[in-house]
């Protein structure tokens, strides 16, 4: 595999950190109420799947904020969903972790996908394997008590796991680096690594992000 040793370090840096009651590591754990009783092994699958797909080094490497309740808290994959892994519409494949009938009442039926997640491909798929993507804060921040909830991570969050980005950055050895969102931005600054910044995908941000995407590819 082309990121053999990216892939050795996670198994060795990121699978293992213990969840909080504010970060929840997808890659370690499961909540019983939402999630199959292997889905920590489906989402390290996943993301191992996603590795696999790269037959060269990719150039680039897009930097996102955090992991979504409906992303990659389930797919184990930034920026994607469990759902368009299913209806294999992206270079690579894999499987639900999530429970078909969960016992919470949620607002989304599995398998889920975010809206990010969908604006987020529907522009980058064009440049797969030109680039990997990571966030800088690698686990699924929420409001204690409410599993599936929406936070952003606070700047303690995102300097507290900036030793793992600068590692990985290390390994990957990017010709471009793209902040997605603020706190990305505020990441690599924060290491000293030279960024373009785009605007996120969500909350109305989607054609700032395709036109910022478009233009730096056109850069290379």
């Amino acid at each position: 595999m082309v990121l053999d040793c990216l892939w050795r370090f996670f198994e060795n840096r990121v699978f293992n950190i213990p969840s909080s009651d504010r970060l929840f590591n997808q890659y370690r754990d499961r909540n019983a109420e939402v999630d199959l009783s292997n889905a920590p092994e489906i989402r390290r699958k996943n993301l191992f799947r996603y590795f696999s797909s790269f037959r060269k080094w990719p150039s680039v490497v897009l930097i996102g904020e955090a992991p979504g309740p409906w992303g990659c808290r389930f797919s184990g994959i930034p920026f994607t969903g469990e759902r368009q892994l299913l209806m294999r519409a992206l270079p690579f494949v894999g499987r639900q972790s999530s429970r078909d009938k969960p016992l919470l009442e949620l607002k989304k039926r599995p398998p889920y996908v975010s809206n990010s997640a969908r604006l987020f491909w529907g522009t980058m798929l064009v440049y797969h394997p030109r680039f990997f993507v990571w966030n800088c804060v690698p686990f699924h921040p929420y409001i204690g008590g409410s599993i599936l909830s929406v936070r952003t991570p606070t700047s303690g969050e995102v300097l507290g796991y900036a030793d793992i980005l600068s590692e990985i950055l290390s390994l990957l050895r990017p010709e471009r680096t793209i902040a997605v969102g603020r706190k990305a931005q505020f990441s690599l600054e924060h290491l000293e690594i030279p960024c373009d910044y785009v605007r996120h995908p969500s909350q109305g941000g989607a054609i700032k992000f395709k036109d910022g995407i478009k233009q730096l590819f056109k850069m290379l």
